[in-house]
């Protein structure tokens, strides 16, 4: 079975493992904590990095960072078609009411257009679908007055206005889940420029510790990040540059491969903006329901993995009584699908997937 993602493992960051196991710093005390920290900084050119255990604890930390820093804060408009977490996040210590936004056709991200202001007492989350980024830096210059906050889990790389995503608003969450471009198993991290924020995150993520030690002024939660977890991430980190080279070439020979099929069609990028390449995606304009999951069970059969595009909030039982439009969110989850895009992804595996394809759509408009 080809898998739908596969981690980039590279033996220096086996070996880092090893010498954390070997040290007996297996915890949240170690020098690849630091390390993995320093490296995220230069390369995300991000003034503070926070690390913690996964990247669900990292939106969390967002929603904390809000209570904080704008206590009057009690509602956050949310994308209607995003991965669970980042609503989940922002209910897990209560106080935010949510405001629906429909998807946007071409884009699959939030149709930030259809918001006409941002009130007072109202941040907005912003969430890069897939890797494929939001231009925060316009967003701020239509709403100068606004909160943002990013759910930048999908976009690490990824840019708007030639800067890193998730370094464009008060702070941004990353993952490093298994399936990410860069990934320590689980892991994740909070970006901001804002030294105050920083220093409440940060004790916040390691149980609310103060300057003393064993005495804490603050409720806090236990979201460190292990010195295992950190020499996995600091082995990727140093081979970013050819991670991120073989992620392009995939995503390319797809577009070469599909670009030409009729029912086909890709995600947009708003201008001024680079995705981040996370996962391939494609939608099959004319799908129903039915059909989209007859794809998903014809490849399958072929040994290939795939995802569907994610549901609409009041999909999910927990999130029922969030009403709001939903028609294009709907439609991209019948039309969408995500396709094996990992980093050691062969070039034939790429054509293997783009044929499949094609003979199913082949088969069923012969009918």
């Amino acid at each position: 079975m080809l898998p739908i993602y596969k981690p980039y493992l590279p033996a220096s960051s086996l070996r880092y493992a090893h010498d954390a196991l070997d040290s007996t710093w297996i915890s949240s005390q170690g020098v690849y904590i630091d390390k993995a920290k320093e490296q995220l900084k230069e390369l995300i050119k991000s003034r503070y990095v926070v690390l913690v255990n996964n990247g669900t604890c990292a939106t969390h930390m967002l929603a904390l960072g809000l209570k904080f820093k704008y206590p009057h804060i009690r509602k956050i408009i949310v994308p209607n078609n995003v991965y669970v977490a980042a609503w989940n996040s922002f209910l897990y210590s209560g106080g935010f009411d949510f405001e629906i936004v429909d998807a946007d056709l071409s884009t699959w991200n939030m149709d930030h257009g259809a918001i006409r202001e941002i009130p007072d007492d109202t941040a907005l989350l912003v969430v890069h679908n897939l890797g494929n980024i939001i231009n925060v830096p316009a967003l701020r210059k239509r709403f100068p007055k606004a909160v943002i906050v990013e759910d930048a889990c999908e976009g690490l790389f990824g840019s708007y206005d030639g800067i890193p995503a998730g370094t464009g608003s008060l702070m941004g969450s990353i993952s490093f889940f298994g399936n990410k471009t860069i990934t320590s198993g689980e892991g994740g991290a909070v970006f901001t420029q804002d030294e105050e924020l920083f220093e409440y995150l940060n004790s916040v993520r390691g149980q609310g510790q103060s300057s003393v030690r064993y005495v804490h002024d603050k409720l806090g939660y236990n979201y460190r990040m292990t010195n295992v977890q950190a020499a996995i991430l600091c082995g990727q980190l140093e081979l970013v540059a050819d991670i991120r080279n073989r992620k392009r070439e995939v995503f390319d020979l797809y577009r070469e491969q599909l670009r030409e099929v009729d029912e086909i069609r890709f995600q947009q990028e708003e201008p001024g903006t680079e995705h981040a390449q996370w996962m391939f995606a494609v939608r099959f304009e004319g799908f129903d329901l039915p059909t989209k999951n007859a794809l998903e069970l014809f490849l399958f059969e072929n040994n290939i993995e795939t995802r569907p595009m994610f549901y609409p909030i009041d999909r999910h039982v927990h999130l029922s009584r969030f009403k709001g439009a939903h028609a294009v969110a709907n439609q991209l989850n019948h039309q969408c699908l995500l396709l094996p895009s990992f980093p050691e992804m062969t070039r034939g595996q790429v054509l293997n997937v783009s044929r499949k394809i094609k003979d199913f759509l082949r088969t069923r408009g012969s009918r």
